[in-house]
């Protein structure tokens, strides 16, 4: 049985990016080592990628250059109980609202990292995934940010939407401080479920950095 559940998406050559100025990936093979012979082969990949490249994890750190960067903080910050909300099928631009939280009724404590699922990952490769992305509510978001939660991650690339912006960043970055988007491959999970690992890569004064996530999952109540 899955015992851990890879969350993390693919980064590929040619894949979205979240503007002209922030790198996709470019990857390419490294030319051939001169002080091999032309009959030893070696093959290695150069990586062009953005700190916000594919799924990543960010702080503060990104809007606030005197913030302590993602990477100076250690690693059991990034280990920690997970509750996954299915917040229903989130079309273009759809809104997670408060009421899709408190459907739900998730069991949050403070310091868990809550993930949303809105099923947005399937379009991962498609034309308009950044652009059409759903986004968090202000009154959801300040909800989430209220039950003292360590870690804010959705399916989708934006809390935000661009043309009305309503996201309390201010609070978010204050009292959470650590945001991983987008994820996949939530289906299926629901409420608390295990622990979410989503370890920044060690590039010295990152404020975000593409991440390896994943959940390792609960094990199953034993039948009686």
């Amino acid at each position: 049985m899955e015992r851990i559940r890879d969350i993390s998406g693919w980064i590929y050559s040619g894949m979205w990016s979240y503007c002209p100025e922030y790198p996709g990936a470019d990857i390419g093979e490294l030319p051939h080592p001169a002080f091999l012979p032309p009959d030893y082969p070696v093959y290695l990949q150069k990586f062009v990628i953005g700190g916000q490249t594919g799924t990543y994890i960010e702080t503060r750190a990104h809007v606030d250059p005197a913030a302590e960067p993602v990477t100076a903080l250690p690693l059991s910050e990034f280990h920690r109980p997970v509750v996954v909300i299915d917040v229903g099928g989130k079309g273009p631009n759809e809104p997670v609202t408060l009421p899709d939280l408190v459907r739900a009724s998730p069991c949050i404590e403070p310091g868990d990292a809550v993930l949303l699922y809105a099923g947005w990952d399937s379009r991962w490769e498609q034309p308009g995934y950044i652009e059409r992305s759903p986004y968090i509510e202000r009154e959801a978001a300040l909800w989430l940010i209220g039950q003292d939660i360590g870690l804010l991650g959705s399916d989708f690339p934006r809390f935000d939407l661009p043309s009305a912006m309503q996201f309390p960043w201010p609070a978010f970055w204050e009292k959470v401080n650590l945001l991983l988007a987008p994820v996949t491959n939530l289906q299926g999970l629901s409420g608390r479920c295990g622990h979410l690992t989503a370890f920044p890569l060690k590039i010295r004064g990152a404020c975000a950095t593409p991440c390896r996530a994943a959940i390792f999952l609960n094990d199953p109540p034993e039948s009686s």
